[in-house]
């Protein structure tokens, strides 16, 4: 590459959606960076507003094909603030499974099918040879698992129809559970292998660019149920006041919004969970952490598929746990009665910090919601990565640095229309 280059890559390959970026170098330095999300708006808050309460969980949860779980939690959680209901402890138990194979599930799909063809230098995983093969059965395997969890939990493997506001209407019995724990325990082995191969990758990506880290804050490594929101500049926000602290920004140039926290970029998900709640990860998680050669927390966007592999042995270790403990019975509906309020729910989605905030009136009728996602969220700091990471490539033939670009921008594991194209670069 020369010191002044112009160019576009269009529709960004292995990323959830689709995504271009258009950038500019003069001089040796990024003059004009935009990571462009092309999809059309889905209007999502205007589809709930309207509905009755009781049809929420079920209408947000088609929003992510991969995140429905966390999308249905959050809104049950806020539907739940504001009605100030109580779920039981079974029912919080079986949300926290759900979410713990929606991690797992997640977590497999990015690191083996996005993120690994990359680092073995391929364009996807249909070019991977013999050699590579036991690749895809690793990442399936740990899919399946995450999936049968799912399953188990929710009558089927997406959008749930057993979770509602309160309750489960329909828990899984014995067998599910044993064979639910059986399929977890078969696959503790691939997920410590899945950190020792992204360690490998980590540890030869140097790359840093400091800024703030947010996460859920509370207890066991919160991914639902915390009561307060942590950002590393030592700000502590309870749920229902974070928008008082993050800002949306319109960008001309995307259909999605950026966000600011405190008014500076913040970067959410695996990388903001470990820095902010390590202490916390399961002990299985925290011993393979600690043999890790790349030590975490550290500032390299290139560590999140590394933080995303440890997050599947927590998952995977602490789902057996509460499996184990789990009871097959099931419990009494919930009688419940409307009337005006509101209520935030703010749980972490695989890609990060998952808010919705809902408005009922006397009848339960939404008058007013807000969601705002993990992938918007990170955007602007994707920006400054690039802003920062670009002038060290200059010296690279340009496709090595799409290369290296592409991979910066997949690490973050963008979720936005849950869609993958093949990647095909413009060079203006």
């Amino acid at each position: 590459m020369h010191q002044d280059e112009d160019f576009s890559i269009e529709n960004i390959t292995k990323i959830e959606g689709h995504a271009s970026l258009d950038l500019k170098v003069r001089s040796g330095k990024v003059e004009s960076c935009e990571f462009r999300v092309t999809e059309s708006h889905r209007f999502f808050e205007d589809m709930v507003n309207g509905r009755h309460f009781s049809q929420i969980p079920l209408i947000v949860s088609r929003i992510c094909g991969l995140c429905s779980s966390s999308h249905l939690t959050t809104a049950l959680e806020a539907v739940e603030n504001a009605l100030e209901i109580e779920p039981s402890e079974r029912t919080m138990d079986i949300r926290q499974l759900s979410i713990f194979g929606e991690f797992i599930k997640s977590h497999a799909l990015h690191l083996y099918m996005l993120a690994l063809p990359d680092y073995l230098g391929k364009e996807s995983v249909l070019k991977f040879g013999e050699k590579e093969h036991h690749f895809i059965h690793d990442g399936l395997d740990l899919k399946k698992a995450g999936t049968d969890v799912l399953t188990a939990l929710g009558g089927r493997p997406h959008h749930s129809v057993n979770h509602r506001v309160g309750q489960v209407t329909k828990g899984p019995n014995q067998e599910k559970i044993d064979e639910m724990i059986k399929g977890l325990e078969s696959v503790r082995e691939i997920a410590l292998k899945t950190v020792r191969l992204f360690d490998s990758f980590a540890a030869k990506n140097t790359f840093e660019r400091k800024t703030n880290f947010v996460a859920l804050s509370g207890k066991n490594y919160p991914l639902i149920n915390g009561q307060a929101v942590h950002c590393s500049d030592g700000t502590f926000v309870k749920n229902y006041a974070l928008m008082q602290h993050m800002k949306e920004v319109v960008v001309p140039y995307s259909t999605a919004k950026n966000a600011v926290f405190n008014g500076k970029d913040f970067v959410v998900g695996a990388l903001a969970r470990t820095a902010l709640n390590k202490s916390q990860l399961h002990p299985v998680a925290k011993k393979a952490l600690n043999e890790c050669s790349t030590k975490l927390p550290n500032n390299s966007p290139f560590s999140m598929n590394l933080a995303q592999a440890i997050e599947v042995v927590h998952c995977v270790e602490s789902a057996i746990d509460i499996a184990k403990d789990l009871s097959p019975k099931n419990e009494p509906a919930l009688e419940i009665k409307p009337k005006a309020c509101s209520g935030v729910g703010v749980t972490e989605a695989p890609r990060g910090l998952l808010y919705h905030s809902y408005s009922l009136d006397e009848k339960g009728f939404i008058t007013d919601s807000n969601m705002v996602i993990p992938t918007q969220q990170n955007i602007r700091s994707i920006e400054l990565d690039l802003h920062k990471f670009v002038p060290t490539l200059l010296k690279k033939p340009k496709e090595k640095a799409a290369l290296e670009m592409e991979k910066l921008i997949r690490s973050y594991d963008p979720c936005i229309s849950c869609s993958v194209h093949f990647l095909k670069v413009n060079w203006l």
